[in-house]
Parts: structure tokens; C-alpha cells; sequence
């Protein structure tokens, strides 16, 4: 996907049809879902509906705008350690 539609530094991927998740940094942004009747649902990062949107763009933008430093917004970074 083009990156013009996001923030720098946000990836989007697609796990199955429908269904994508966001992050940017290594820090989890959130998920989108389709539904049946071809809306997509925004998720944050803790699965709360953020909106509901009529196409995948508007709601991959509203998860990648910038939000609150990461210490104030509770945003958690996943690594793995080998």
C-alpha cells in the first residue's frame, strides 16, 4: 500500500482478508476489520472501536495519526528476544 496514505514509519499489514494491523516503531497502532456489508471497523490498540469508516484508507489514517508521547498514551513495544 502506498505509504502517502499514512504517517511515516507506519506498516500495515495484511493478515487475512478483511483484516489488517498496524504499527509504527515496533509499537502496535491497532486493527481494522471488514464487516459483511463492506464497512471497516478501526480498532486502537487495546480493541476499542476508534470509528467506522466506508473505505480501508480513512481508517488506516485515523489509527496512524500522530497521538500522545508513547509514556502517556500506554503504547507497549514488542520484541523478540533470541
Amino acid at each position: 500500500m502506498p505509504n502517502q496514505h499514512h504517517t511515516p514509519g507506519t506498516v500495515w499489514a495484511r493478515v487475512e482478508d478483511g483484516f489488517h494491523v498496524g504499527s509504527r516503531g515496533g509499537n502496535f497502532l491497532g486493527y481494522i476489520e471488514q464487516r459483511t456489508d463492506g464497512r471497516y471497523v478501526a480498532f486502537d490498540m487495546r480493541s476499542a472501536v476508534v470509528g467506522t469508516f466506508t473505505d480501508l484508507v480513512a481508517a488506516m489514517r485515523i489509527l496512524s495519526a500522530p497521538t500522545e508521547a508513547p509514556a502517556a498514551s500506554g503504547i507497549f513495544t514488542i520484541r523478540e528476544n533470541r
